[in-house]
């Protein structure tokens, strides 16, 4: 099996973002839940690193309703994008963290991407004009660029055109959602799509329940409810995956991937759906109660390197490195810098980035992160003309995320909301596409 690429340049800096925020949209400053999915102790149970089968990608849409704990109604749901909901508050990676300072991408992570030489690349990187396009002509198969709680890797953009017999040399193309914004409800949202429907527990909306009517301020696409599921319209299911051939798993695993529009744009649901395709069993957690192996610690293999793609995958090539952001400084970019204080978040003192320890077990990877990528964070604004500084600053989570090595077929489907729903393989938290703001019929505003 061939193992991710991985670049061997030096740290790079990424100041600057390609402005695609459309005019006349309601910005509501801070969005984000920090609801973590957090452990103390292993269980038995596991879910995908070493030839996992997932999901049988069926078309049903899963049947049991998430739990929402974000403000507003909570039937129309912003999307936590980089057009409407918290697009102001990204920094140049798509990236930005709540006040407890768990950074975090939502979407399509460019300068993850850009690291691991994914099909992408950096016009004036280390600039403040800094932009990412999207590679023309030939691509290759994406490397892994995180796990999910389930154990089901998640892939970059690019993957093999067909998924049966003579899958590897089938060509690469750019592998496509099949979500696309909804053609009905285009002037009004009085009703909710399918998936949605299953996923809320709602089948008829009532007249409080209705969202606003689709306008220059409330453009269809504001929120996640506005995007429609089609079985087969594209290359994914319900939950973003496939299964599918890869160069690691040139047998077949089940996947989810980034998903991204011609243009570059993310294209919802950006990687993983509104649930889970197989059981969690992973998340974050501050003890190992299990007897394990140690893979990688301070900044070196304990042993032979593994192709094993659960242990080869995470990105290790800057470990040794200070995380570093840059900030605004009345008004100009200041730094980078390896030390900050924001109020409540600090980084006091110099914090090695992305992945510092790895341990595993029978049926887990243990992962200890900071939360702090290696590539240049920030800076961060509330407002698209950058006058105002957003008030969080990353801080060092000091914590191991927990990856089963396995999948297992759930009995109920876990929804994919609050907080981290896995580790990008530079142990940075994956976000869903929710943004924890939503429309208040009642106040006739989002909240």
């Amino acid at each position: 099996m061939s193992t991710p690429r991985r670049l061997t340049a030096a740290l790079f800096t990424v100041l600057a973002r390609t402005t695609l925020i459309a005019s006349g949209i309601v910005l509501i400053a801070i969005g984000c839940s920090s609801n973590s999915a957090t452990t103390t102790s292993s269980s038995s149970g596991s879910t995908g690193t070493t030839g996992s089968t997932g999901s049988t990608g069926s078309s049903t849409i899963p049947t049991t309703p998430s739990t929402w704990n974000g403000t507003g109604d909570g039937v129309w749901r912003r999307d936590a994008n980089t057009i409407y909901g918290e697009a102001y508050t990204f920094d140049p990676c798509y990236a930005h963290q709540p006040g407890n300072g768990e950074y975090h991408y939502h979407e399509n992570p460019v300068c993850l991407r850009y690291q691991l030489g994914d099909n992408i690349t950096g016009t004036n990187v280390g600039t403040a004009s800094a932009t990412f396009t999207e590679s023309t002509g030939t691509h290759t198969h994406s490397p892994i660029l995180g796990w999910a709680f389930d154990g089901n890797p998640v892939y970059g953009p690019y993957g093999y055109s067909t998924c049966g017999t003579g899958a590897a040399t089938s060509g690469v193309r750019r592998i496509e959602s099949s979500y696309a914004l909804r053609t009905d409800n285009t002037t009004t949202r009085t009703s909710l799509p399918a998936w949605a429907q299953t996923y809320q527990g709602i089948t008829t909306l009532t007249s409080s329940q209705y969202g606003p009517a689709v306008s220059s301020t409330y453009p269809l696409g504001r929120y996640i409810e506005d995007y429609a599921y089609t079985a087969g319209s594209g290359d994914l299911d319900q939950f973003n995956g496939r299964f599918c051939p890869t160069p690691d798993f040139p047998n077949g695993v089940y996947a989810y991937y980034v998903t991204i529009n011609a243009n570059g744009t993310g294209a919802f649901p950006y990687y993983l759906g509104p649930d889970f395709a197989n059981t969690v069993s992973g998340g974050n957690t501050t003890t190992i109660t299990e007897s394990t192996t140690t893979y990688y610690n301070n900044h070196a293999l304990t042993g032979s390197a593994s192709t094993t793609p659960g242990l080869a995958s995470w990105l290790l090539t800057y470990t040794s490195q200070y995380a570093q952001i840059l900030y605004d400084n009345n008004g100009s970019v200041a730094g980078p810098v390896t030390t900050w204080t924001n109020g409540t978040n600090a980084v006091s003192t110099a914090t090695y980035a992305d992945i510092q320890n790895i341990q595993y077990s029978t049926n887990y990877v243990y992962v200890k992160i900071s939360d702090l990528a290696s590539h240049i964070m920030g800076p961060w604004y509330l407002n698209q003309a950058k006058t105002q500084n957003f008030p969080n600053l990353p801080t060092n989570q000091n914590t191991y995320s927990k990856i089963p090595r396995t999948t297992a077929t759930p009995s109920a489907y876990t929804a994919t909301t609050g907080g981290s729903q896995g580790r990008w393989v530079n142990g940075v938290s994956m976000f869903n596409f929710l943004d924890f703001h939503s429309w208040s019929n009642s106040a006739q505003a989002d909240q």
